[in-house]
């Protein structure tokens, strides 16, 4: 009898080593899948553990919340669409309108309750002044700007004449404030105060639904950063619009380790000059297991949320999968 349990107890040993090692080598694949280029998808740590599904961009887009950082090259444009909540974030560089508008008219949006002009460069505002004048919009959100830190360019001059002639309320960012549909509420956490760096001026917002949340940062940089972490300001978020278009000027380690973002988007334009996003930043997300959604790499990226799941597509995925059906 005594030989028989210790036979037991060996094969129970014996199974146990090679479940295992059975699961350090799936843990193992998982980890490296996204560098082997594989012919099919592979889920990665940040959608096995933070309620995510990779989907169609149709589902994604179907969500009662969707979120749309839609390509435009080297430059931000962010459409919020949340029952008949819909806000536009930036429309990037000159050259954008006609796709911006021609986005817009494919989800169905006829009208913009906020238009969210996060700072006066080009690269997110060069093309809204002709989205305002083929959408109309209720109100137009805009950094306050001094006499000294506001700019005499065309482009943002270009703005202020669209913003007069649609009829559209200038509200002037304030921390602090809220903007609600139903269900979405999106709330503004900075400017507070003048700086000579326009990046530093940038409209930052936090967006609630349920219980996810997303965080858009326009061109803030770690000052910004630094300041929000020191008021005590909510940053805490489930998907991260990173600063700067991945610039080693944004995207502090402790600001990073204060969101807690499952997820990053960064809205570049493919070999673009300036670098972005840097291999610092990079290096940054990849050592919280972070692989970003990259507008450069991915096209245009969709996040759907039902108010605790996440919905994530791209246009590369969803290119993917017609070839993988069509095959």
């Amino acid at each position: 009898m005594a030989k028989r349990k210790s036979r037991s107890k060996r094969r129970k040993h014996a199974a146990l080593k090679a479940l295992g090692a059975l699961i350090a080598l799936v843990c193992a694949f998982i980890t490296a899948a996204p560098r082997l280029n594989l012919p099919f998808a592979v889920p990665t740590w940040q959608e096995i553990f933070s309620g995510v599904q990779l989907t169609e961009l149709s589902q994604a887009a179907q969500q009662p919340l969707s979120v749309h950082y839609i390509d435009v090259g080297q430059g931000d444009s962010i459409l919020i669409k949340a029952g008949d909540f819909n806000v536009l974030i930036d429309a990037g560089e000159r050259g954008n309108g006609d796709k911006i508008v021609a986005y817009l008219a494919a989800q169905g949006i006829q009208r913009l309750d906020y238009v969210i002009a996060t700072h006066p460069h080009s690269d997110h505002i060069g093309s809204m002044a002709e989205v305002l004048e083929e959408i109309p919009a209720e109100h137009v959100i805009l950094p306050e700007l001094s006499r000294e830190n506001t700019p005499t360019t065309q482009v943002y001059e270009e703005l202020l004449r669209a913003v007069s002639a649609s009829g559209a309320q200038t509200i002037a960012a304030k921390p602090g404030e809220t903007y609600a549909g139903k269900q979405a509420v999106l709330t503004v956490l900075s400017p507070w105060r003048q700086d000579d760096n326009l990046n530093n001026m940038s409209v930052v917002v936090r967006l609630d639904f349920g219980s996810t949340s997303f965080l858009f940062t326009g061109d803030a940089e770690t000052p910004v950063e630094n300041d929000l972490l020191e008021r005590g300001l909510d940053v805490h978020a489930d998907v991260l619009k990173v600063g700067h278009h991945g610039s080693d000027t944004s995207t502090g380690t402790d600001f990073l380790a204060r969101v807690q973002p499952s997820f990053c988007v960064i809205s570049c334009g493919k070999g673009n000059d300036y670098g972005h996003p840097n291999e610092e930043t990079l290096e940054k997300l990849e050592k919280r297991g972070i692989t970003p959604f990259r507008t450069d790499e991915d096209g245009t990226i969709v996040i759907g949320s039902d108010g605790s799941t996440l919905y994530c597509a791209t246009e590369k995925s969803e290119q993917e999968l017609t070839a993988r059906r069509a095959a």
